[in-house]
């Protein structure tokens, strides 16, 4: 039946009045969800067991805190002076387990309390929540992703340097080294440094610390590595080759490498579609005592060289064919061998997650032990993210390949927010129970019945492991 105008507009007469009372309405209904998984997985007796003895003092302990940090991410803050516009919120109160929450300025300055043995015992908790869900997952092969990314900051940052900043060059910045797992998403390991190091600085350090957690954790998985061109060190590559791992590295065109006379001597290549062609062939590092398996990748761009192009130096990119060369020890196809180092470009996409909503890009101090926690608060809340899509809201299987990225469909931040996060709500006391009422949604309703159902669910799961 057609509707009349007036069935689907109403007349404004006049400006609303805009006063403010205290009630008890909370902006965020989907925050009862994880406090209760919180709850379940016993994370507050975790924090305060990993930071036993490490020395941070202050009015608010180091369980709010962090539980502050995880309420300001989930309501879509990313700034310690965004804090106060949630302090009131009842439901951000009920999360953080406090009746007023902290300053800005109160947050800061417990940053700056970190020392090196209270950020041990983030990493260590970090490490644990990741591997726990590992074991629990049993996989057979984990695959981890080495990269860094640069975070801008202001000059007075202890530690800032001018650097790599493919955003601001002219900015200083830090530049932290992240692993990450393939399979689940989960960063594994952060290491701050300073922006003007190379990406390869403390790499190994931070390889050989993830490898020792996932082979304690899973004793028969397999580990496979990959890296880009700047982890193409003699260091790393002996330590990957005496460890058994597998791994792709790409190589870069260095002129005492002599991969362009090989490249350009090449008769004969072996053709994968119209575009893709390539060749395997044993190389002699002599300066590193060194014979590694490379293959060689061109890629056709055009039939033709780009009018102007140099074509007498050579470079990856000639105008017709772009050039790559990888080294690895795994035994399977140049395609799939392919397809594996193309897959570390996952890792990209959940940086930008974790940037973009867990505020692992701000710069909340000067200090930078306290720059560093930070980060590592970041990643523990986007870990805990991880855990709860796959412990209460079983996200759908993906399909297995060989490019090695995420096992599941997760959801990011942005859309669990928008979906279950964000409802308004008002709470009550009826007969002495408190109760949290929802205006009428059909499909919000259908989705916390469903979440509210998996909780339970897993709560079982729970009792019964115990």
């Amino acid at each position: 039946m057609r509707l009349s105008k007036q069935d689907f507009s109403q007349r404004i007469n006049s400006d609303l009045t805009i006063e403010f009372g205290k009630q008890d309405l909370t902006s965020w209904s989907g925050l009862e969800f994880f406090r209760r998984y919180f709850t379940l997985i016993k994370l507050n007796s975790r924090i305060r067991r990993a930071f036993a003895g490490s020395g941070l003092s202050g009015d608010y302990s180091v369980v709010h805190l962090i539980m502050v940090f995880i309420a300001l991410w989930l309501t879509g803050g990313r700034r310690l002076r965004h804090i106060p516009f949630i302090s009131e919120d009842p439901l951000v109160q009920r999360l953080c387990g406090l009746k007023s929450l902290p300053s800005d300025r109160t947050v800061s300055r417990w940053l700056g309390q970190f020392t090196n043995d209270a950020l041990q015992a983030l990493i260590t908790l970090n490490s644990q929540i990741v591997t726990e869900k590992l074991r629990a997952m049993n996989l057979a092969r984990v695959t981890l992703d080495f990269d860094g990314t640069a975070l801008s900051c202001g000059d007075k940052v202890k530690w800032a340097a001018r650097g790599y900043n493919p955003h601001n060059r002219h900015s200083k910045s830090l530049y932290p080294l992240l692993c990450h797992v393939a399979q689940t998403g989960h960063f594994l390991r952060v290491q701050n440094r300073p922006g003007d190091v190379h990406d390869s600085k403390r790499a190994l350090e931070i390889i050989k610390a993830a490898v020792e957690e996932i082979r304690k954790a899973l004793p028969s998985a397999i580990i496979e590595a990959r890296f880009d061109a700047a982890f193409f060190h003699e260091d790393i590559i002996k330590y990957l080759l005496r460890e058994g791992i597998e791994f792709a590295i790409k190589v870069p065109m260095w002129r005492w490498l002599n991969l362009k006379n090989m490249i350009i001597s090449r008769q004969r290549w072996h053709h994968q579609g119209q575009r893709l062609a390539w060749f395997k062939r044993p190389v002699a590092i002599e300066t590193w005592g060194l014979e590694v398996e490379m293959t060689f990748y061109r890629d056709k761009l055009s039939d033709k060289p780009k009018q102007n192009h140099q074509l007498d130096f050579f470079t990856p990119d000639d105008g017709v064919y772009e050039h790559s060369v990888i080294v690895s020890n795994k035994t399977v196809s140049a395609v799939n061998l392919l397809d594996f180092y193309n897959g570390r470009a996952n890792m990209e996409h959940d940086i930008a997650e974790i940037k973009g909503e867990f505020g692992f890009d701000v710069i909340p101090c000067r200090d930078y032990q306290g720059n560093g926690a930070h980060q590592h608060i970041s990643t523990l809340a986007y870990n805990l993210m991880r855990n709860f899509q796959l412990d209460v809201l079983a996200p759908k299987a993906r399909a297995r390949s060989s490019s090695r990225t995420n096992l599941f469909e997760f959801a990011s931040l942005k859309s669990l927010r928008f979906e279950m996060i964000t409802a308004a709500g008002r709470l009550l006391n009826v007969g002495g129970e408190k109760i949290l009422r929802l205006s009428q949604s059909t499909m919000r309703r259908q989705m916390f019945e469903r979440v509210q159902a998996s909780i339970d669910r897993f709560e079982s799961r729970q009792k019964r492991a115990a």
